[in-house]
């Protein structure tokens, strides 16, 4: 009869709470157990925890929150020049005081299919035109090259702008933000009146989205900047 592979060899008690492990022919145990975590010992981490490591673009200069808006209000009075001649006529038939002894108010106003669609054009689209050209050619609009501002990615930090982002921000802040806005607009003035009180809502939501860059830390973000992962810097100040 054969003798056991491990008769003559010391005996050596399994260390406890750990069992015992078949001997390698390499040596070392066939497995490994876990480390033992003792008492008061921090837990182990293997891939680190990355939550509270800032941003690389908190490192940019970061826009004055007055200038952005006032950035926004110049480029929001461009717009209104190129419209005006459209969102005129539409606001004085909306109110029926387009002539004397009119009915308009009695019929619901002028807010037919036709004057919907264009007014959308007038307030996003156009608006949009107007963003996304200069945010994909120059990073910057009429307004922020006024105030000395730019709008670069945060990853890579400080990266200029390409044309798919440059598009994708005024799509979010001027189609988006605006698509809320008529839907709750055309349902006021096609099915109930109660859908007006929908459109104070995302009137207020939409002001919400752009002040959010007041309180936004680190990078005092709009809710669109986050979405397109940008952020406004001062095109004024040196940097690396």
């Amino acid at each position: 009869m054969s003798e056991p592979p491990y008769l003559g060899r010391p005996y050596s008690p399994p260390q406890q709470g750990r069992p015992p492990y078949p001997p390698s022919p390499y040596g070392q145990p066939a497995y490994a157990a876990p480390p033992q975590r003792q008492y008061g010992q921090q837990p182990y981490e293997p891939y680190g925890s990355y939550a509270d490591e800032p941003s690389p673009a908190a490192d940019l200069p970061l826009a004055p929150i007055l200038r952005r808006a006032g950035a926004r209000v110049m480029d929001n009075a461009l717009v209104a020049v190129f419209g005006f001649a459209l969102i005129l006529p539409i606001a004085i038939g909306a109110l029926g005081l387009d002539m004397a002894g009119s009915k308009t108010k009695e019929q619901g106003g002028v807010w037919t299919w036709p004057i919907i669609f264009v007014l959308f054009a007038v307030l996003s689209l156009l608006p949009f035109l107007y963003e996304a050209v200069q945010l994909s050619l120059w990073g910057r609009t009429l307004g922020k090259r006024w105030f000395g501002l730019r709008v670069v990615k945060v990853d890579p930090a400080g990266e200029p702008l390409d044309a798919i982002v440059g598009v994708w921000r005024p799509a979010i802040n001027q189609v988006g933000y605006q698509l809320g806005f008529f839907f709750f607009l055309i349902l006021a003035v096609k099915v109930f009146d109660f859908a007006a009180y929908g459109v104070l809502l995302v009137s207020v939501g939409i002001l919400i989205a752009y002040l959010w860059a007041i309180w936004d830390e680190p990078l005092h973000q709009s809710v669109h900047d986050r979405f397109a992962g940008t952020v406004v810097i001062d095109d004024r100040v040196e940097w690396s």
